[in-house]
């Protein structure tokens, strides 16, 4: 009877300790920004196109110029946010200015991937696009 109870109390403690365990890593992941960023990472940028020109113009992701895919945890995609205007011409190139995926189209709610993106490598993203508003996530 004895030994009953203290291997149920034993599954009790072991049960609560993973529940607590599970809450608080999740608690961690979600409101400590260096751990959500690793696990989850994701580079935003807002565009305001003033002028419908042909030129291709670069892209800026919270603050960088480039982006280099230095985690596993990368998707390689590009998305046009759901409330831009209109769709975008984007292309990538690398370090060297070398055009490394050709001039691909994203209408507004949709992404593109890019597997043949290599990982530990730079590269730049220029947009051409008509007048209006875009909002690109890098993920």
């Amino acid at each position: 009877m004895v030994n009953v109870k203290s291997k149920i109390i034993g599954l009790i403690g072991l049960l609560l300790t993973v529940t607590i365990v599970f809450v608080c890593s999740y608690q961690i992941y979600l409101n400590v920004g260096h751990v959500h960023n690793y696990f989850s990472p994701k580079l935003t940028s807002v565009i305001a196109a003033e002028d419908a020109s042909d030129g291709w113009k670069p892209i800026i992701f919270d603050g960088k110029d480039s982006i280099e895919y230095d985690s596993i945890f990368w998707h390689k995609a590009i998305t046009n946010g759901a409330n831009s205007d209109r769709n975008v011409l984007l292309r990538v190139k690398d370090a060297k200015g070398d055009i490394v995926i050709e001039e691909f189209q994203v209408s507004p709610g949709t992404s593109k991937h890019l597997d043949h993106l290599n990982n530990d490598t730079k590269y730049f993203f220029e947009i051409k696009a008509e007048e209006g508003q875009f909002i690109l996530n890098a993920t």
